[in-house]
């Protein structure tokens, strides 16, 4: 019997064992049990690309997965996926998708829970769940439960610069980007102002001029998004919050203050008047609880390259629900990271609010590494129904730049 056909004949035949008696189901177990465990990962490889590292998992039958890892520390990303998680993966059922997670995470988590660990295990995750999706001919958003949505928004997303380097756009080349933006389509426009921790409480302020030109430029009612990266104390994030409202009618605050200040962030969300955003810098589920029950943030910013995958997010999604929050995706990588978060956000109940996109022209030079594309049509992204994430890899091209 061919592999793809005996798991879903596997499948449809554990739906049936509860409809039939003891003695009976034993059987069946037994006629299961030498197939339960036959797909087996048989190879971990990860790869630096220009601006991200791409992994593959190749099953036993020499089906391939693939994925995307969190893009900052790319050759140690790769060094860490290749020295130290392939060898916890490899001879594991690829169908045991929490306990391999678990047993990769806790393994690892003295090497950075909080960072290239938990960036280099989201690209093995999302890869097993392409690999999983091929070898049953099913998207992944039906792996996941199902989907409560086939389209959704997207706003897209530019940086000014970094205020510390004193590299930044002008608020003319500024709005500029932002008439880009709502040229492609887009249906809400994100500025990030790019100061940090280090910077705090800036003086100039690039934040005013660079939002009153962006506001100018895309009208008085496109939504417009302000991203601080963590870029003031309380006092001054109360003040700048208060002010964007009022004066510029911007929807979201993102990161008004450090990530991590979890009391900090909850006096902002108390007393800001906007919607206050937090999440991208967050690398764990527990995270998102004190972030949710301390910072008191109304929306929250997952990203499955920095959570250790989907299997990762699926727990603050989880967590979402419960506290009754909307999910609005980090995505700043438009190639296999976007396309993990399209079946992510098909399947979390709450991410019914606008998404992010780094847009079809950014990073353009990622598209040869791949035989076909997923991008948004005038500012929707329609989620894929192909079997595994939708895209389909060149590999021969991934493995000419190494």
């Amino acid at each position: 019997m061919h592999r793809r056909t005996l798991l879903k004949s596997v499948a449809l035949g554990s739906m049936g064992i509860a409809a039939i008696g003891a003695s009976a189901q034993h059987a069946m177990a037994q006629t299961l049990a030498p197939h339960r465990r036959q797909v087996k990962i048989a190879r971990v490889e990860a790869f630096n690309v220009p601006e991200s590292t791409f992994v593959c998992v190749t099953a036993d039958d020499g089906t391939t997965g693939w994925g995307e890892a969190g893009h900052d520390g790319g050759a140690i990303t790769v060094k860490m996926i290749t020295d130290e998680m392939a060898k916890l993966a490899v001879g594991a059922d690829v169908f045991d998708a929490e306990p391999l997670w678990s047993k990769i995470y806790y393994e690892t988590d003295e090497m950075g829970p909080g960072g290239i660990a938990s960036q280099a295990l989201a690209g093995i995750d999302c890869a097993l769940w392409d690999l999983r999706g091929k070898l049953l001919g099913q998207p992944v958003w039906a792996l996941l439960g199902g989907r409560y949505r086939s389209e959704f928004p997207l706003y897209g997303s530019f940086s000014i610069g970094q205020y510390s380097t004193g590299r930044q756009m002008t608020p003319r080349e500024a709005a500029a980007k932002a008439e880009e933006l709502v040229d492609e389509g887009f249906r809400a426009v994100k500025v990030r102002i790019g100061i940090r921790e280090e910077n705090a409480d800036p003086d100039p302020d690039p934040t005013f001029p660079v939002v009153r030109a962006v506001r100018d430029a895309i009208g008085p009612d496109l939504p417009l998004y302000v991203d601080a990266n963590n870029g003031y104390r309380v006092a001054r994030a109360i003040e700048v919050g208060k002010r964007l409202a009022g004066e510029f009618n911007v929807s979201v605050f993102e990161e008004p203050v450090a990530a991590y200040h979890y009391q900090s962030l909850g006096r902002v969300s108390d007393a800001a008047g906007l919607m206050i955003a937090c999440g991208e810098h967050e690398y764990t589920p527990y995270a998102f609880r004190d972030l949710i029950i301390q910072g008191r943030v109304h929306l929250l910013n997952p990203d499955v390259s920095k959570l250790s995958g989907i299997t990762g997010g699926r727990k603050v999604a989880a967590l979402a629900e419960a506290f009754d929050l909307p999910i609005s995706v980090h995505n700043a990588r438009p190639t296999l990271l976007t396309a993990a978060h399209a079946h992510y956000v098909a399947s979390c109940q709450t991410a019914n609010r606008i998404q992010e996109h780094p847009g079809n022209r950014r990073l353009v030079e990622l598209w040869p590494f791949f035989k076909n594309r997923i991008s948004h049509d005038r500012g929707v992204l329609t989620v894929p129904d192909t079997p595994g994430l939708g895209l389909d890899v060149d590999e021969a091209a991934v493995r000419r730049v190494q």
